[in-house]
């Protein structure tokens, strides 16, 4: 172990220097994750991107827990601790188990400290269920392809927006897809492309005027299906804010429809 950890160490070293764009945000060294330089946090180049986190923690639950029919249908992520550019190691126990419901906590370790916690639920599923009373009224939202590629003003690593930028009903809408993939040398999966963009729906709807003044303490995931492709939709519902506490929640699309929807809290900045 002390000797990965050096490895690890080493190679968050190299990592330091520019990548070409496309490079994944990670790669695996001796059972840890290695941050590249552009992981980097918008907020700090010393802190790794609270989204990457949430997306290599659903990459774990994916592939040590999911099989046949399982379904996760929530994922809740803490990010109570800055996460710094160094080897992460992440665990996941099973808290509950039962003929329909699986829930997963996940932590992630620098070192030997947690800087992040997930809790996962996973339903098994199965037929359609019985129609209910209400349904909302869904926007049926323009493809990106539309939309079309907007100057870039952020750097690619950040990924790609394309805004609608016409109001809807009041409501804002945004797609949003990663630029380059989570983890060298492993195709991004459905759950993990989600639960990273989810982290979006904070500056989705906490940007001000002319630049973003919060951050987000967690993000939690609701989702009926896994999206289809790499594009998700954010289509802004609600925001309060009181006391410097702002919390707000976006209805999520792929380009096929309504998949689920994302929350958050965030503090100013």
């Amino acid at each position: 172990m002390i000797e990965a950890s050096a490895q690890a160490d080493e190679t968050v070293s190299r990592g330091s220097e520019s990548l070409s764009a496309g490079a994944a945000f990670f790669e695996s060294v001796g059972g840890a994750f290695v941050p590249r330089a552009h992981a980097r946090s918008p907020w700090s180049e010393d802190l790794v991107h609270g989204r990457l986190v949430s997306g290599l923690m659903a990459r774990e639950v994916e592939r040590r827990h999911l099989g046949a029919d399982l379904h996760p249908a929530r994922m809740t992520t803490d990010l109570f601790r800055p996460i710094p550019m160094s080897p992460l190691t992440i665990d996941t126990v099973i808290r509950r188990e039962g003929k329909r419901l699986m829930v997963v906590e996940v932590t992630v370790r620098s070192g030997d400290v947690p800087v992040a916690l997930s809790t996962v639920q996973i339903l098994r599923s199965g037929p359609p269920g019985p129609d209910v009373a209400w349904v909302p009224e869904y926007y049926a939202a323009p493809s990106p392809e539309v939309i079309g590629p907007p100057p870039r003003v952020a750097p690619k690593h950040f990924g790609e927006v394309r805004r609608v930028e016409q109001s809807v009903g009041g409501r804002r809408f945004s797609w949003f897809r990663e630029t380059c993939e989570l983890l060298d040398g492993h195709r991004d999966t459905p759950f993990g492309t989600l639960a990273a963009a989810a982290d979006w729906v904070s500056p989705f709807t906490n940007m001000g005027t002319d630049r973003l003044a919060y951050i987000n303490a967690d993000v939690t995931l609701y989702c009926s299906r896994l999206p289809v492709g790499p594009w998700i939709g954010f289509e802004n519902l609600d925001h309060v804010q009181s006391g410097g506490v702002a919390v707000s929640a976006c209805a999520l699309h792929d380009t096929v429809g309504r998949i689920g929807t994302a929350a958050s809290a965030a503090l100013p900045y």
